[in-house]
């Protein structure tokens, strides 16, 4: 595949020095993609308030960790639908694990999700997988 888009971070000190930027291949820019779909919550963006998904709107939210899991994964489906148009046949799977942290003065617990798309991408009919985890919800234990 061609490297034809931009890399993430934008390095925008390049621009004014006149410099071209990085770029990537398809998988990886669509990887960038899916991740920042991820880490923004709604309203957030100037051009889509709609752009984003609604992991942080339920971040602290108290549900059945089922019904959680499953509202996120709804959402992100339909946020790769909507704004991701080089895949198709997208499947969200949405894991969820809360892991007990050290400091030097207390412990705490965080919760830290992990996403997987399944998905084809559009133009080569070839299979794509996504997979990140992110923390979330820091909770303090005295």
């Amino acid at each position: 595949m061609e490297e034809q888009n931009y890399a993430l971070p934008l390095a925008l000190d390049r621009i004014v020095m006149k410099q071209m930027l990085a770029k990537c291949p398809d998988r990886e820019a669509i990887h960038q993609h899916l991740y920042l779909l991820m880490v923004t919550h709604f309203d957030e963006t100037r051009f889509d308030e709609n752009y984003g998904c609604a992991l942080w709107e339920h971040d602290f939210s108290i549900l059945s960790q089922i019904k959680w899991k499953d509202l996120i994964r709804e959402s992100l489906e339909a946020a790769i639908a909507r704004f991701e148009r080089r895949l198709t046949q997208i499947k969200v799977r949405v894991e969820i694990e809360e892991l007990e942290m050290m400091s030097k003065y207390n412990s705490y617990i965080r919760k830290r999700i992990g996403v997987e798309v399944k998905a084809v991408i559009r133009r080569t009919n070839e299979p794509f997988i996504f997979f990140e985890r992110i923390f979330i919800s820091p909770m303090s234990i005295d």
